[in-house]
């Protein structure tokens, strides 16, 4: 037993090392090339001149986590498609949790969906006779809370512990986009050059199209309004 906790707590530090190791690599990337970002972005929007690259907030993630989680909600709008099983609408979901049609209180979702949670929990049938109907039928209203509680904390400006705002775009995903690494902060110059120069590291810089963009500034205008 002792032998696996140990393996299980090495493995768990080196993972915590790489993912440390990863993000400082991503923040000398980002702050070396931070003026040629922004001005990527500024072919997009010129609503990016008027702000200052340090106030940006940067972060990255692999193409496919972007797409599944970010590029399908906003640019193709999957996730209000209603033959999705495992996506709903925020109207649906707060009807689900029992909630206001106007909540957006986060305190108020998650006690729903704690409340609801415990009363659905499989866990509490336990030992009752039950047909296969009303088996099926709980199991699936159980799985509905929990997809109705993702959808409620996707795309919401939030505050996390400590009072640290979760931007619009972090939160695109919920739980489920654990590719997602950000914010990133920055180093100065020196330090990218230093560290990124001397080793075999290349970098190139692709911008999405005007149109793309605009739809990311939209979304999160409106967002920040919520």
């Amino acid at each position: 037993g002792g032998g696996g906790g140990s393996s299980s707590s090495s493995s768990s530090s080196n993972e915590n090392d790489h993912s440390r190791l990863e993000k400082e690599r991503l923040s000398r990337a980002i702050s070396l090339y931070c003026r040629e970002i922004n001005y990527v972005a500024t072919l997009g929007s010129s609503l990016f001149k008027s702000i200052p690259r340090n106030l940006l907030q940067y972060s990255a993630e692999d193409v496919d986590s972007f797409y599944k989680f970010v590029y399908e909600d906003v640019i193709e709008g999957k996730n209000n498609n209603a033959n999705n099983e495992n996506v709903m609408t925020k109207a649906q979901a707060r009807a689900v949790l029992q909630l206001s049609e106007e909540c957006n209180d986060l305190v108020e979702i998650k006690k729903a969906y704690r409340k609801m949670s415990m009363q659905l929990h499989p866990d509490r049938f336990v030992g009752l006779e039950r047909t296969q109907e009303e088996e099926e039928r709980s199991n699936d209203a159980f799985a509905k809370v929990k997809i109705a509680y993702e959808s409620l904390n996707s795309g919401i400006r939030t505050n996390k512990d400590g009072g640290k705002v979760r931007s619009w775009y972090e939160s695109l995903g919920g739980r489920a986009r654990t590719n997602f690494i950000g914010p990133i902060p920055l180093v100065s110059m020196d330090v990218a050059k230093e560290e990124l120069l001397k080793g075999d590291n290349k970098c190139a810089l692709a911008g999405l199209t005007p149109d793309t963009v605009m739809a990311f500034v939209t979304r999160n205008q409106m967002a920040a309004s919520v």
